[in-house]
């Protein structure tokens, strides 16, 4: 297996995964919910009841995000701050250049102007669809032009696309039991279902889980039933049909018959892989972007490693998707796989609130340092100073 040291794209280099340390209440889970805020944001609309301000700050109201990004050779720069009532400010940058920008709701929008949409038009467009009925500014612009006007400016299409399709974020690792599989597949399709359900099955079986096969079925309800499966199944409801689905599961016993179990009898940490799979291969597949809390939850230090080895072996990533993930699990630091440009330390002041910075960031570090011993020992902080 040939480990990728780093992603290239147009000769700019980006690493393929990001492990962040640190300590409990250090600030890990905020920068992963801080990633799905933005992009619930661009999906829908702002919400202050979604936003978490800084209760140790308390007169400081604007929450600001800022995203850099490659997309086919190009690079992006997207920010958007808000306060306690609606955004305050929203741009795009693409190669240093502007392409609208709006603060305080003074609009520039030059750099997008047509024939067939002037400026005054795009104000409109602006004072319409990005105000509420409260004329609060809830709504980016980005989404509006995203959704209603996807021919009116390339760079704003090409944005959109990405937060809203190649950036996937879980703040919470309670997946549905099916939700992997779910989203590999991505369609309806009973053919396209079994192909994302054997790829799941064949990595599982090579992570040396003892299951000798497994199958699934599936079975539309129609949109009214009077009485529910057993339990057995998971029921769920996608436009306005119910669906049952039933996943089984196969092991031998001790005189060599197969035997069938529902795989919800099977181990909550074997669950958790084949659903985490289903995540993994779909962002493996489509070269996304991946962040997720607490990747290591319920999964044994092995099984971790080789999921995040995924995203570093040139037969699985040939997509150039990347992995940022939190965790408290070093083992990865200790297995010649993970380099110093790869870990990140986040540790918590009052003054800087959470900050993150990578292992490579500090002097005297290389990649054949053993930087696990060091982190352990409190070199580059990021763990509890505990006093029993």
């Amino acid at each position: 297996m040939e480990l990728l040291p780093f992603l290239e794209e147009d000769a700019v280099r980006a690493i393929p995964c990001l492990a962040i340390y640190g300590a409990n209440a250090s600030g890990k889970s905020n920068i992963v919910k801080a990633f799905a805020s933005l992009v619930r944001i661009i999906k829908d609309r702002y919400n202050p009841k979604d936003i978490s301000p800084n209760k140790l700050h308390p007169h400081n109201d604007i929450t600001s995000f800022s995203l850099e990004f490659l997309k086919n050779g190009r690079r992006f720069l997207y920010s958007l701050e808000v306060d306690g009532m609606e955004i305050v400010d929203e741009r795009l940058v693409e190669n240093s250049e502007i392409v609208f920008s709006i603060a305080n709701r003074t609009t520039s929008f030059t750099a997008l102007a047509t024939e067939v949409y002037p400026s005054k038009k795009l104000d409109t467009i602006f004072s319409v669809e990005c105000l509420d009925q409260q004329r609060l500014f809830r709504i980016p612009f980005l989404s509006v032009v995203g959704k209603n006007y996807a021919g009116l400016n390339d760079s704003m299409t090409v944005a959109y696309g990405f937060i809203t399709n190649n950036l996937e974020v879980y703040p919470s690792n309670n997946f549905p039991s099916f939700f992997g599989l779910d989203r590999l597949a991505n369609t309806n399709s009973d053919i396209d279902t079994q192909k994302s359900f054997d790829d799941i099955v064949t990595i599982l079986r090579k992570l040396d889980i003892d299951i000798t096969r497994m199958e699934y079925k599936r079975d539309e309800l129609g949109k009214e039933v009077k009485t529910f499966p057993g339990s057995q199944y998971e029921v769920s409801i996608s436009n306005k049909m119910i669906t049952a689905t039933e996943i089984n599961s196969y092991h031998e016993d001790v005189l060599g018959n197969e035997v069938q179990f529902n795989f919800r009898e099977e181990s909550l940490g074997t669950q958790r892989v084949a659903c985490l799979l289903g995540i993994v291969l779909t962002a493996l597949k489509k070269g996304n972007i991946l962040v997720i809390d607490e990747l290591g939850n319920s999964l044994h230090p092995y099984l971790f490693a080789e999921i995040v080895r995924m995203f570093k072996d040139k037969r699985y990533n040939i997509s150039n998707a990347q992995l940022i993930f939190t965790t408290h699990n070093t083992d990865i630091m200790d297995q010649d796989m993970m380099r110093v440009s790869e870990i990140g330390i986040v540790n918590r002041t009052l003054k800087r609130g959470t900050v993150l910075k990578r292992i490579s960031d500090f002097e005297g570090v290389r990649n054949v340092t053993n930087f696990r011993k060091q982190y352990l020992d409190g070199t580059f902080s990021g763990i509890p100073h505990s006093y029993i």
